[in-house]
């Protein structure tokens, strides 16, 4: 219990050790096992000092074959350090979570290089913002593609238009509220031509409002279309997507964000839709990168041409589709997929191939077009999260140690498991591996039993000691 409490509480939640020591002198702990807070102090940094020690061993334990992956790149900054953090975002598996000074890119090649070497991992596509160093990387490093993360191209245009479109709705909210108060107090004292320009002041704000809701819905939609236009299947038809239909959709998104600002008379003063449009290309090459991705794998496994067009067109759009359903939270989206899975389910239904499989081959499958589905990534979200993560346990007031995040990178990697019962080692490795907490209780060894505590002297005022001369 003692274990348990320091390694959910101490290390992955970061309550302190005097917090600790003292929820363990209310349950009664400290009449069986020291639990001073300087105890506990050395309790956590042994399991500091052990969990990279079970990592190095599972990585040891692995089969050495080659790996390529999607990665995702960032740097998360803390005070006067940064975290670099290099992560497989199919798996989540965190390949690199170092402590640096600087972010350029000698620092990020020193550091991930070894390190992939070491795993045996190739990078065929890196997702990342436009950091100049990170981009570097991605095409020098790695010497693979660097494309466009679309979250924080979705932020960029959010800080642009969304902030001062919300703040124009509310403005015209209030002057709304005012005309109709004005109105509403002068209709019983004022008539003619002076009620007349109140009635129209409350039109006019009205309008206002109409069109500046109006304006944040446009805004919404398109700012969700960006998203919606980065898929390999068009939302629409199911049909395939490339780079340069990505691209034209972008364009249309571009002019509907100036259009808005336009209507709205914001302008665009630090080139926001120049740099979203310098984007566009880093964004699609995602598409045209998986569908290589795809073909060359259909041409390992050598099938004919009917069977080829019967798994892009037909089987994979209803496995993404639904992926996707099951991926997104949103209410709105998430009815937009649903929509597209169940017309690309009845194409598969109507399809004659689909009849003639049987169960262990369609199981097989459609198990290929699950592993597909998943290699396909257009955001470092995942990234993004775990950043968060840092950032909550850095601000908390306990700070972040070299070797207390060494020891937050073996937790994430071989404790935190997703809905399936999955760990992220397990699914970039493909094995199971023992599990993380039940190794650590066999090495931390016997708790310390508790001190006993000295007889207090009590001074009696009356009564005084002789001393000899």
């Amino acid at each position: 219990m003692v274990f348990a409490a320091l390694y959910l509480f101490g290390l992955k939640s970061g309550v302190g050790a005097d917090t600790l020591s003292q929820f363990f002198k209310m349950i009664r702990v400290d009449t069986h096992v020291g639990v001073s807070p300087s105890a506990l102090r050395t309790q956590l940094n042994n399991m500091e000092r052990l969990l990279p020690l079970f990592q190095d061993e599972c990585e040891q334990r692995i089969r050495k074959e080659p790996r390529k992956i999607v990665a995702g790149l960032d740097e998360t900054f803390f005070g006067d350090f940064i975290i670099l953090v290099l992560m497989d975002l199919r798996s989540g598996y965190l390949l690199l979570e170092d402590i640096t000074e600087d972010r350029c890119f000698d620092t990020w090649h020193k550091k991930a290089t070894p390190r992939l070497e070491q795993l045996g991992i190739e990078v065929d596509h890196a997702i990342s913002d436009r950091a100049k160093a990170l981009i570097k990387m991605a095409v020098t490093g790695f010497k693979c593609e660097s494309g466009a993360d679309t979250f924080h191209t979705q932020q960029d245009v959010s800080r642009w238009l969304g902030a001062r479109i919300g703040k124009r709705v509310t403005a015209a909210g209030k002057q709304r509220e005012a005309a109709q108060k004005s109105e509403k107090k002068a209709s019983n004292k004022v008539s003619g031509f002076k009620l007349y320009l109140l009635k129209v002041t409350g039109i006019m704000a009205k309008k206002k409002l109409e069109d500046s809701k109006q304006a944040q819905m446009d805004y919404h939609e398109n700012l969700q279309g960006i998203s919606e236009e980065i898929h390999p299947f068009s939302l629409t038809d199911n049909h395939i997507n490339d780079a340069k239909k990505v691209e034209e959709r972008l364009e249309v998104r571009a002019q509907a964000f100036e259009q808005i600002a336009r209507n709205q008379d914001i302008p665009d003063n630090k080139n926001v839709m120049k740099k979203f449009r310098n984007q566009f290309k880093s964004l699609a090459n995602s598409i045209d990168f998986w569908w290589l991705w795809v073909s060359d794998a259909l041409e390992s496994l050598i099938v004919d041409k009917e069977r080829r067009q019967w798994l892009t067109t037909v089987l994979l759009p209803v496995v993404y589709w639904h992926h996707k359903v099951e991926q997104t939270k949103k209410p709105k989206v998430k009815e937009k997929y649903r929509k597209a899975w169940e017309q690309a389910t009845d194409l598969f239904k109507e399809h004659p191939l689909s009849a003639t499989l049987s169960e262990s081959e369609m199981q097989h499958w459609l198990t290929w077009a699950d592993n597909m589905v998943r290699q396909f990534h257009r955001s470092s979200s995942a990234v993004e999260g775990r950043n968060g993560c840092l950032s909550q346990m850095y601000h908390n007031g306990r700070g972040l140690s070299e070797k207390r995040l060494k020891a937050l990178t073996v937790i994430h990697n071989y404790e935190i498991k997703r809905e399936n019962g999955t760990t992220a080692a397990m699914r970039l490795f493909g094995t199971n591996f023992p599990d993380l907490f039940s190794w650590l209780l066999n090495e931390m060894g016997e708790l310390p039993l508790p001190r006993k505590e000295r007889g207090v002297a009590k001074p009696n005022p009356l009564k005084l000691i002789d001393v000899p001369c």
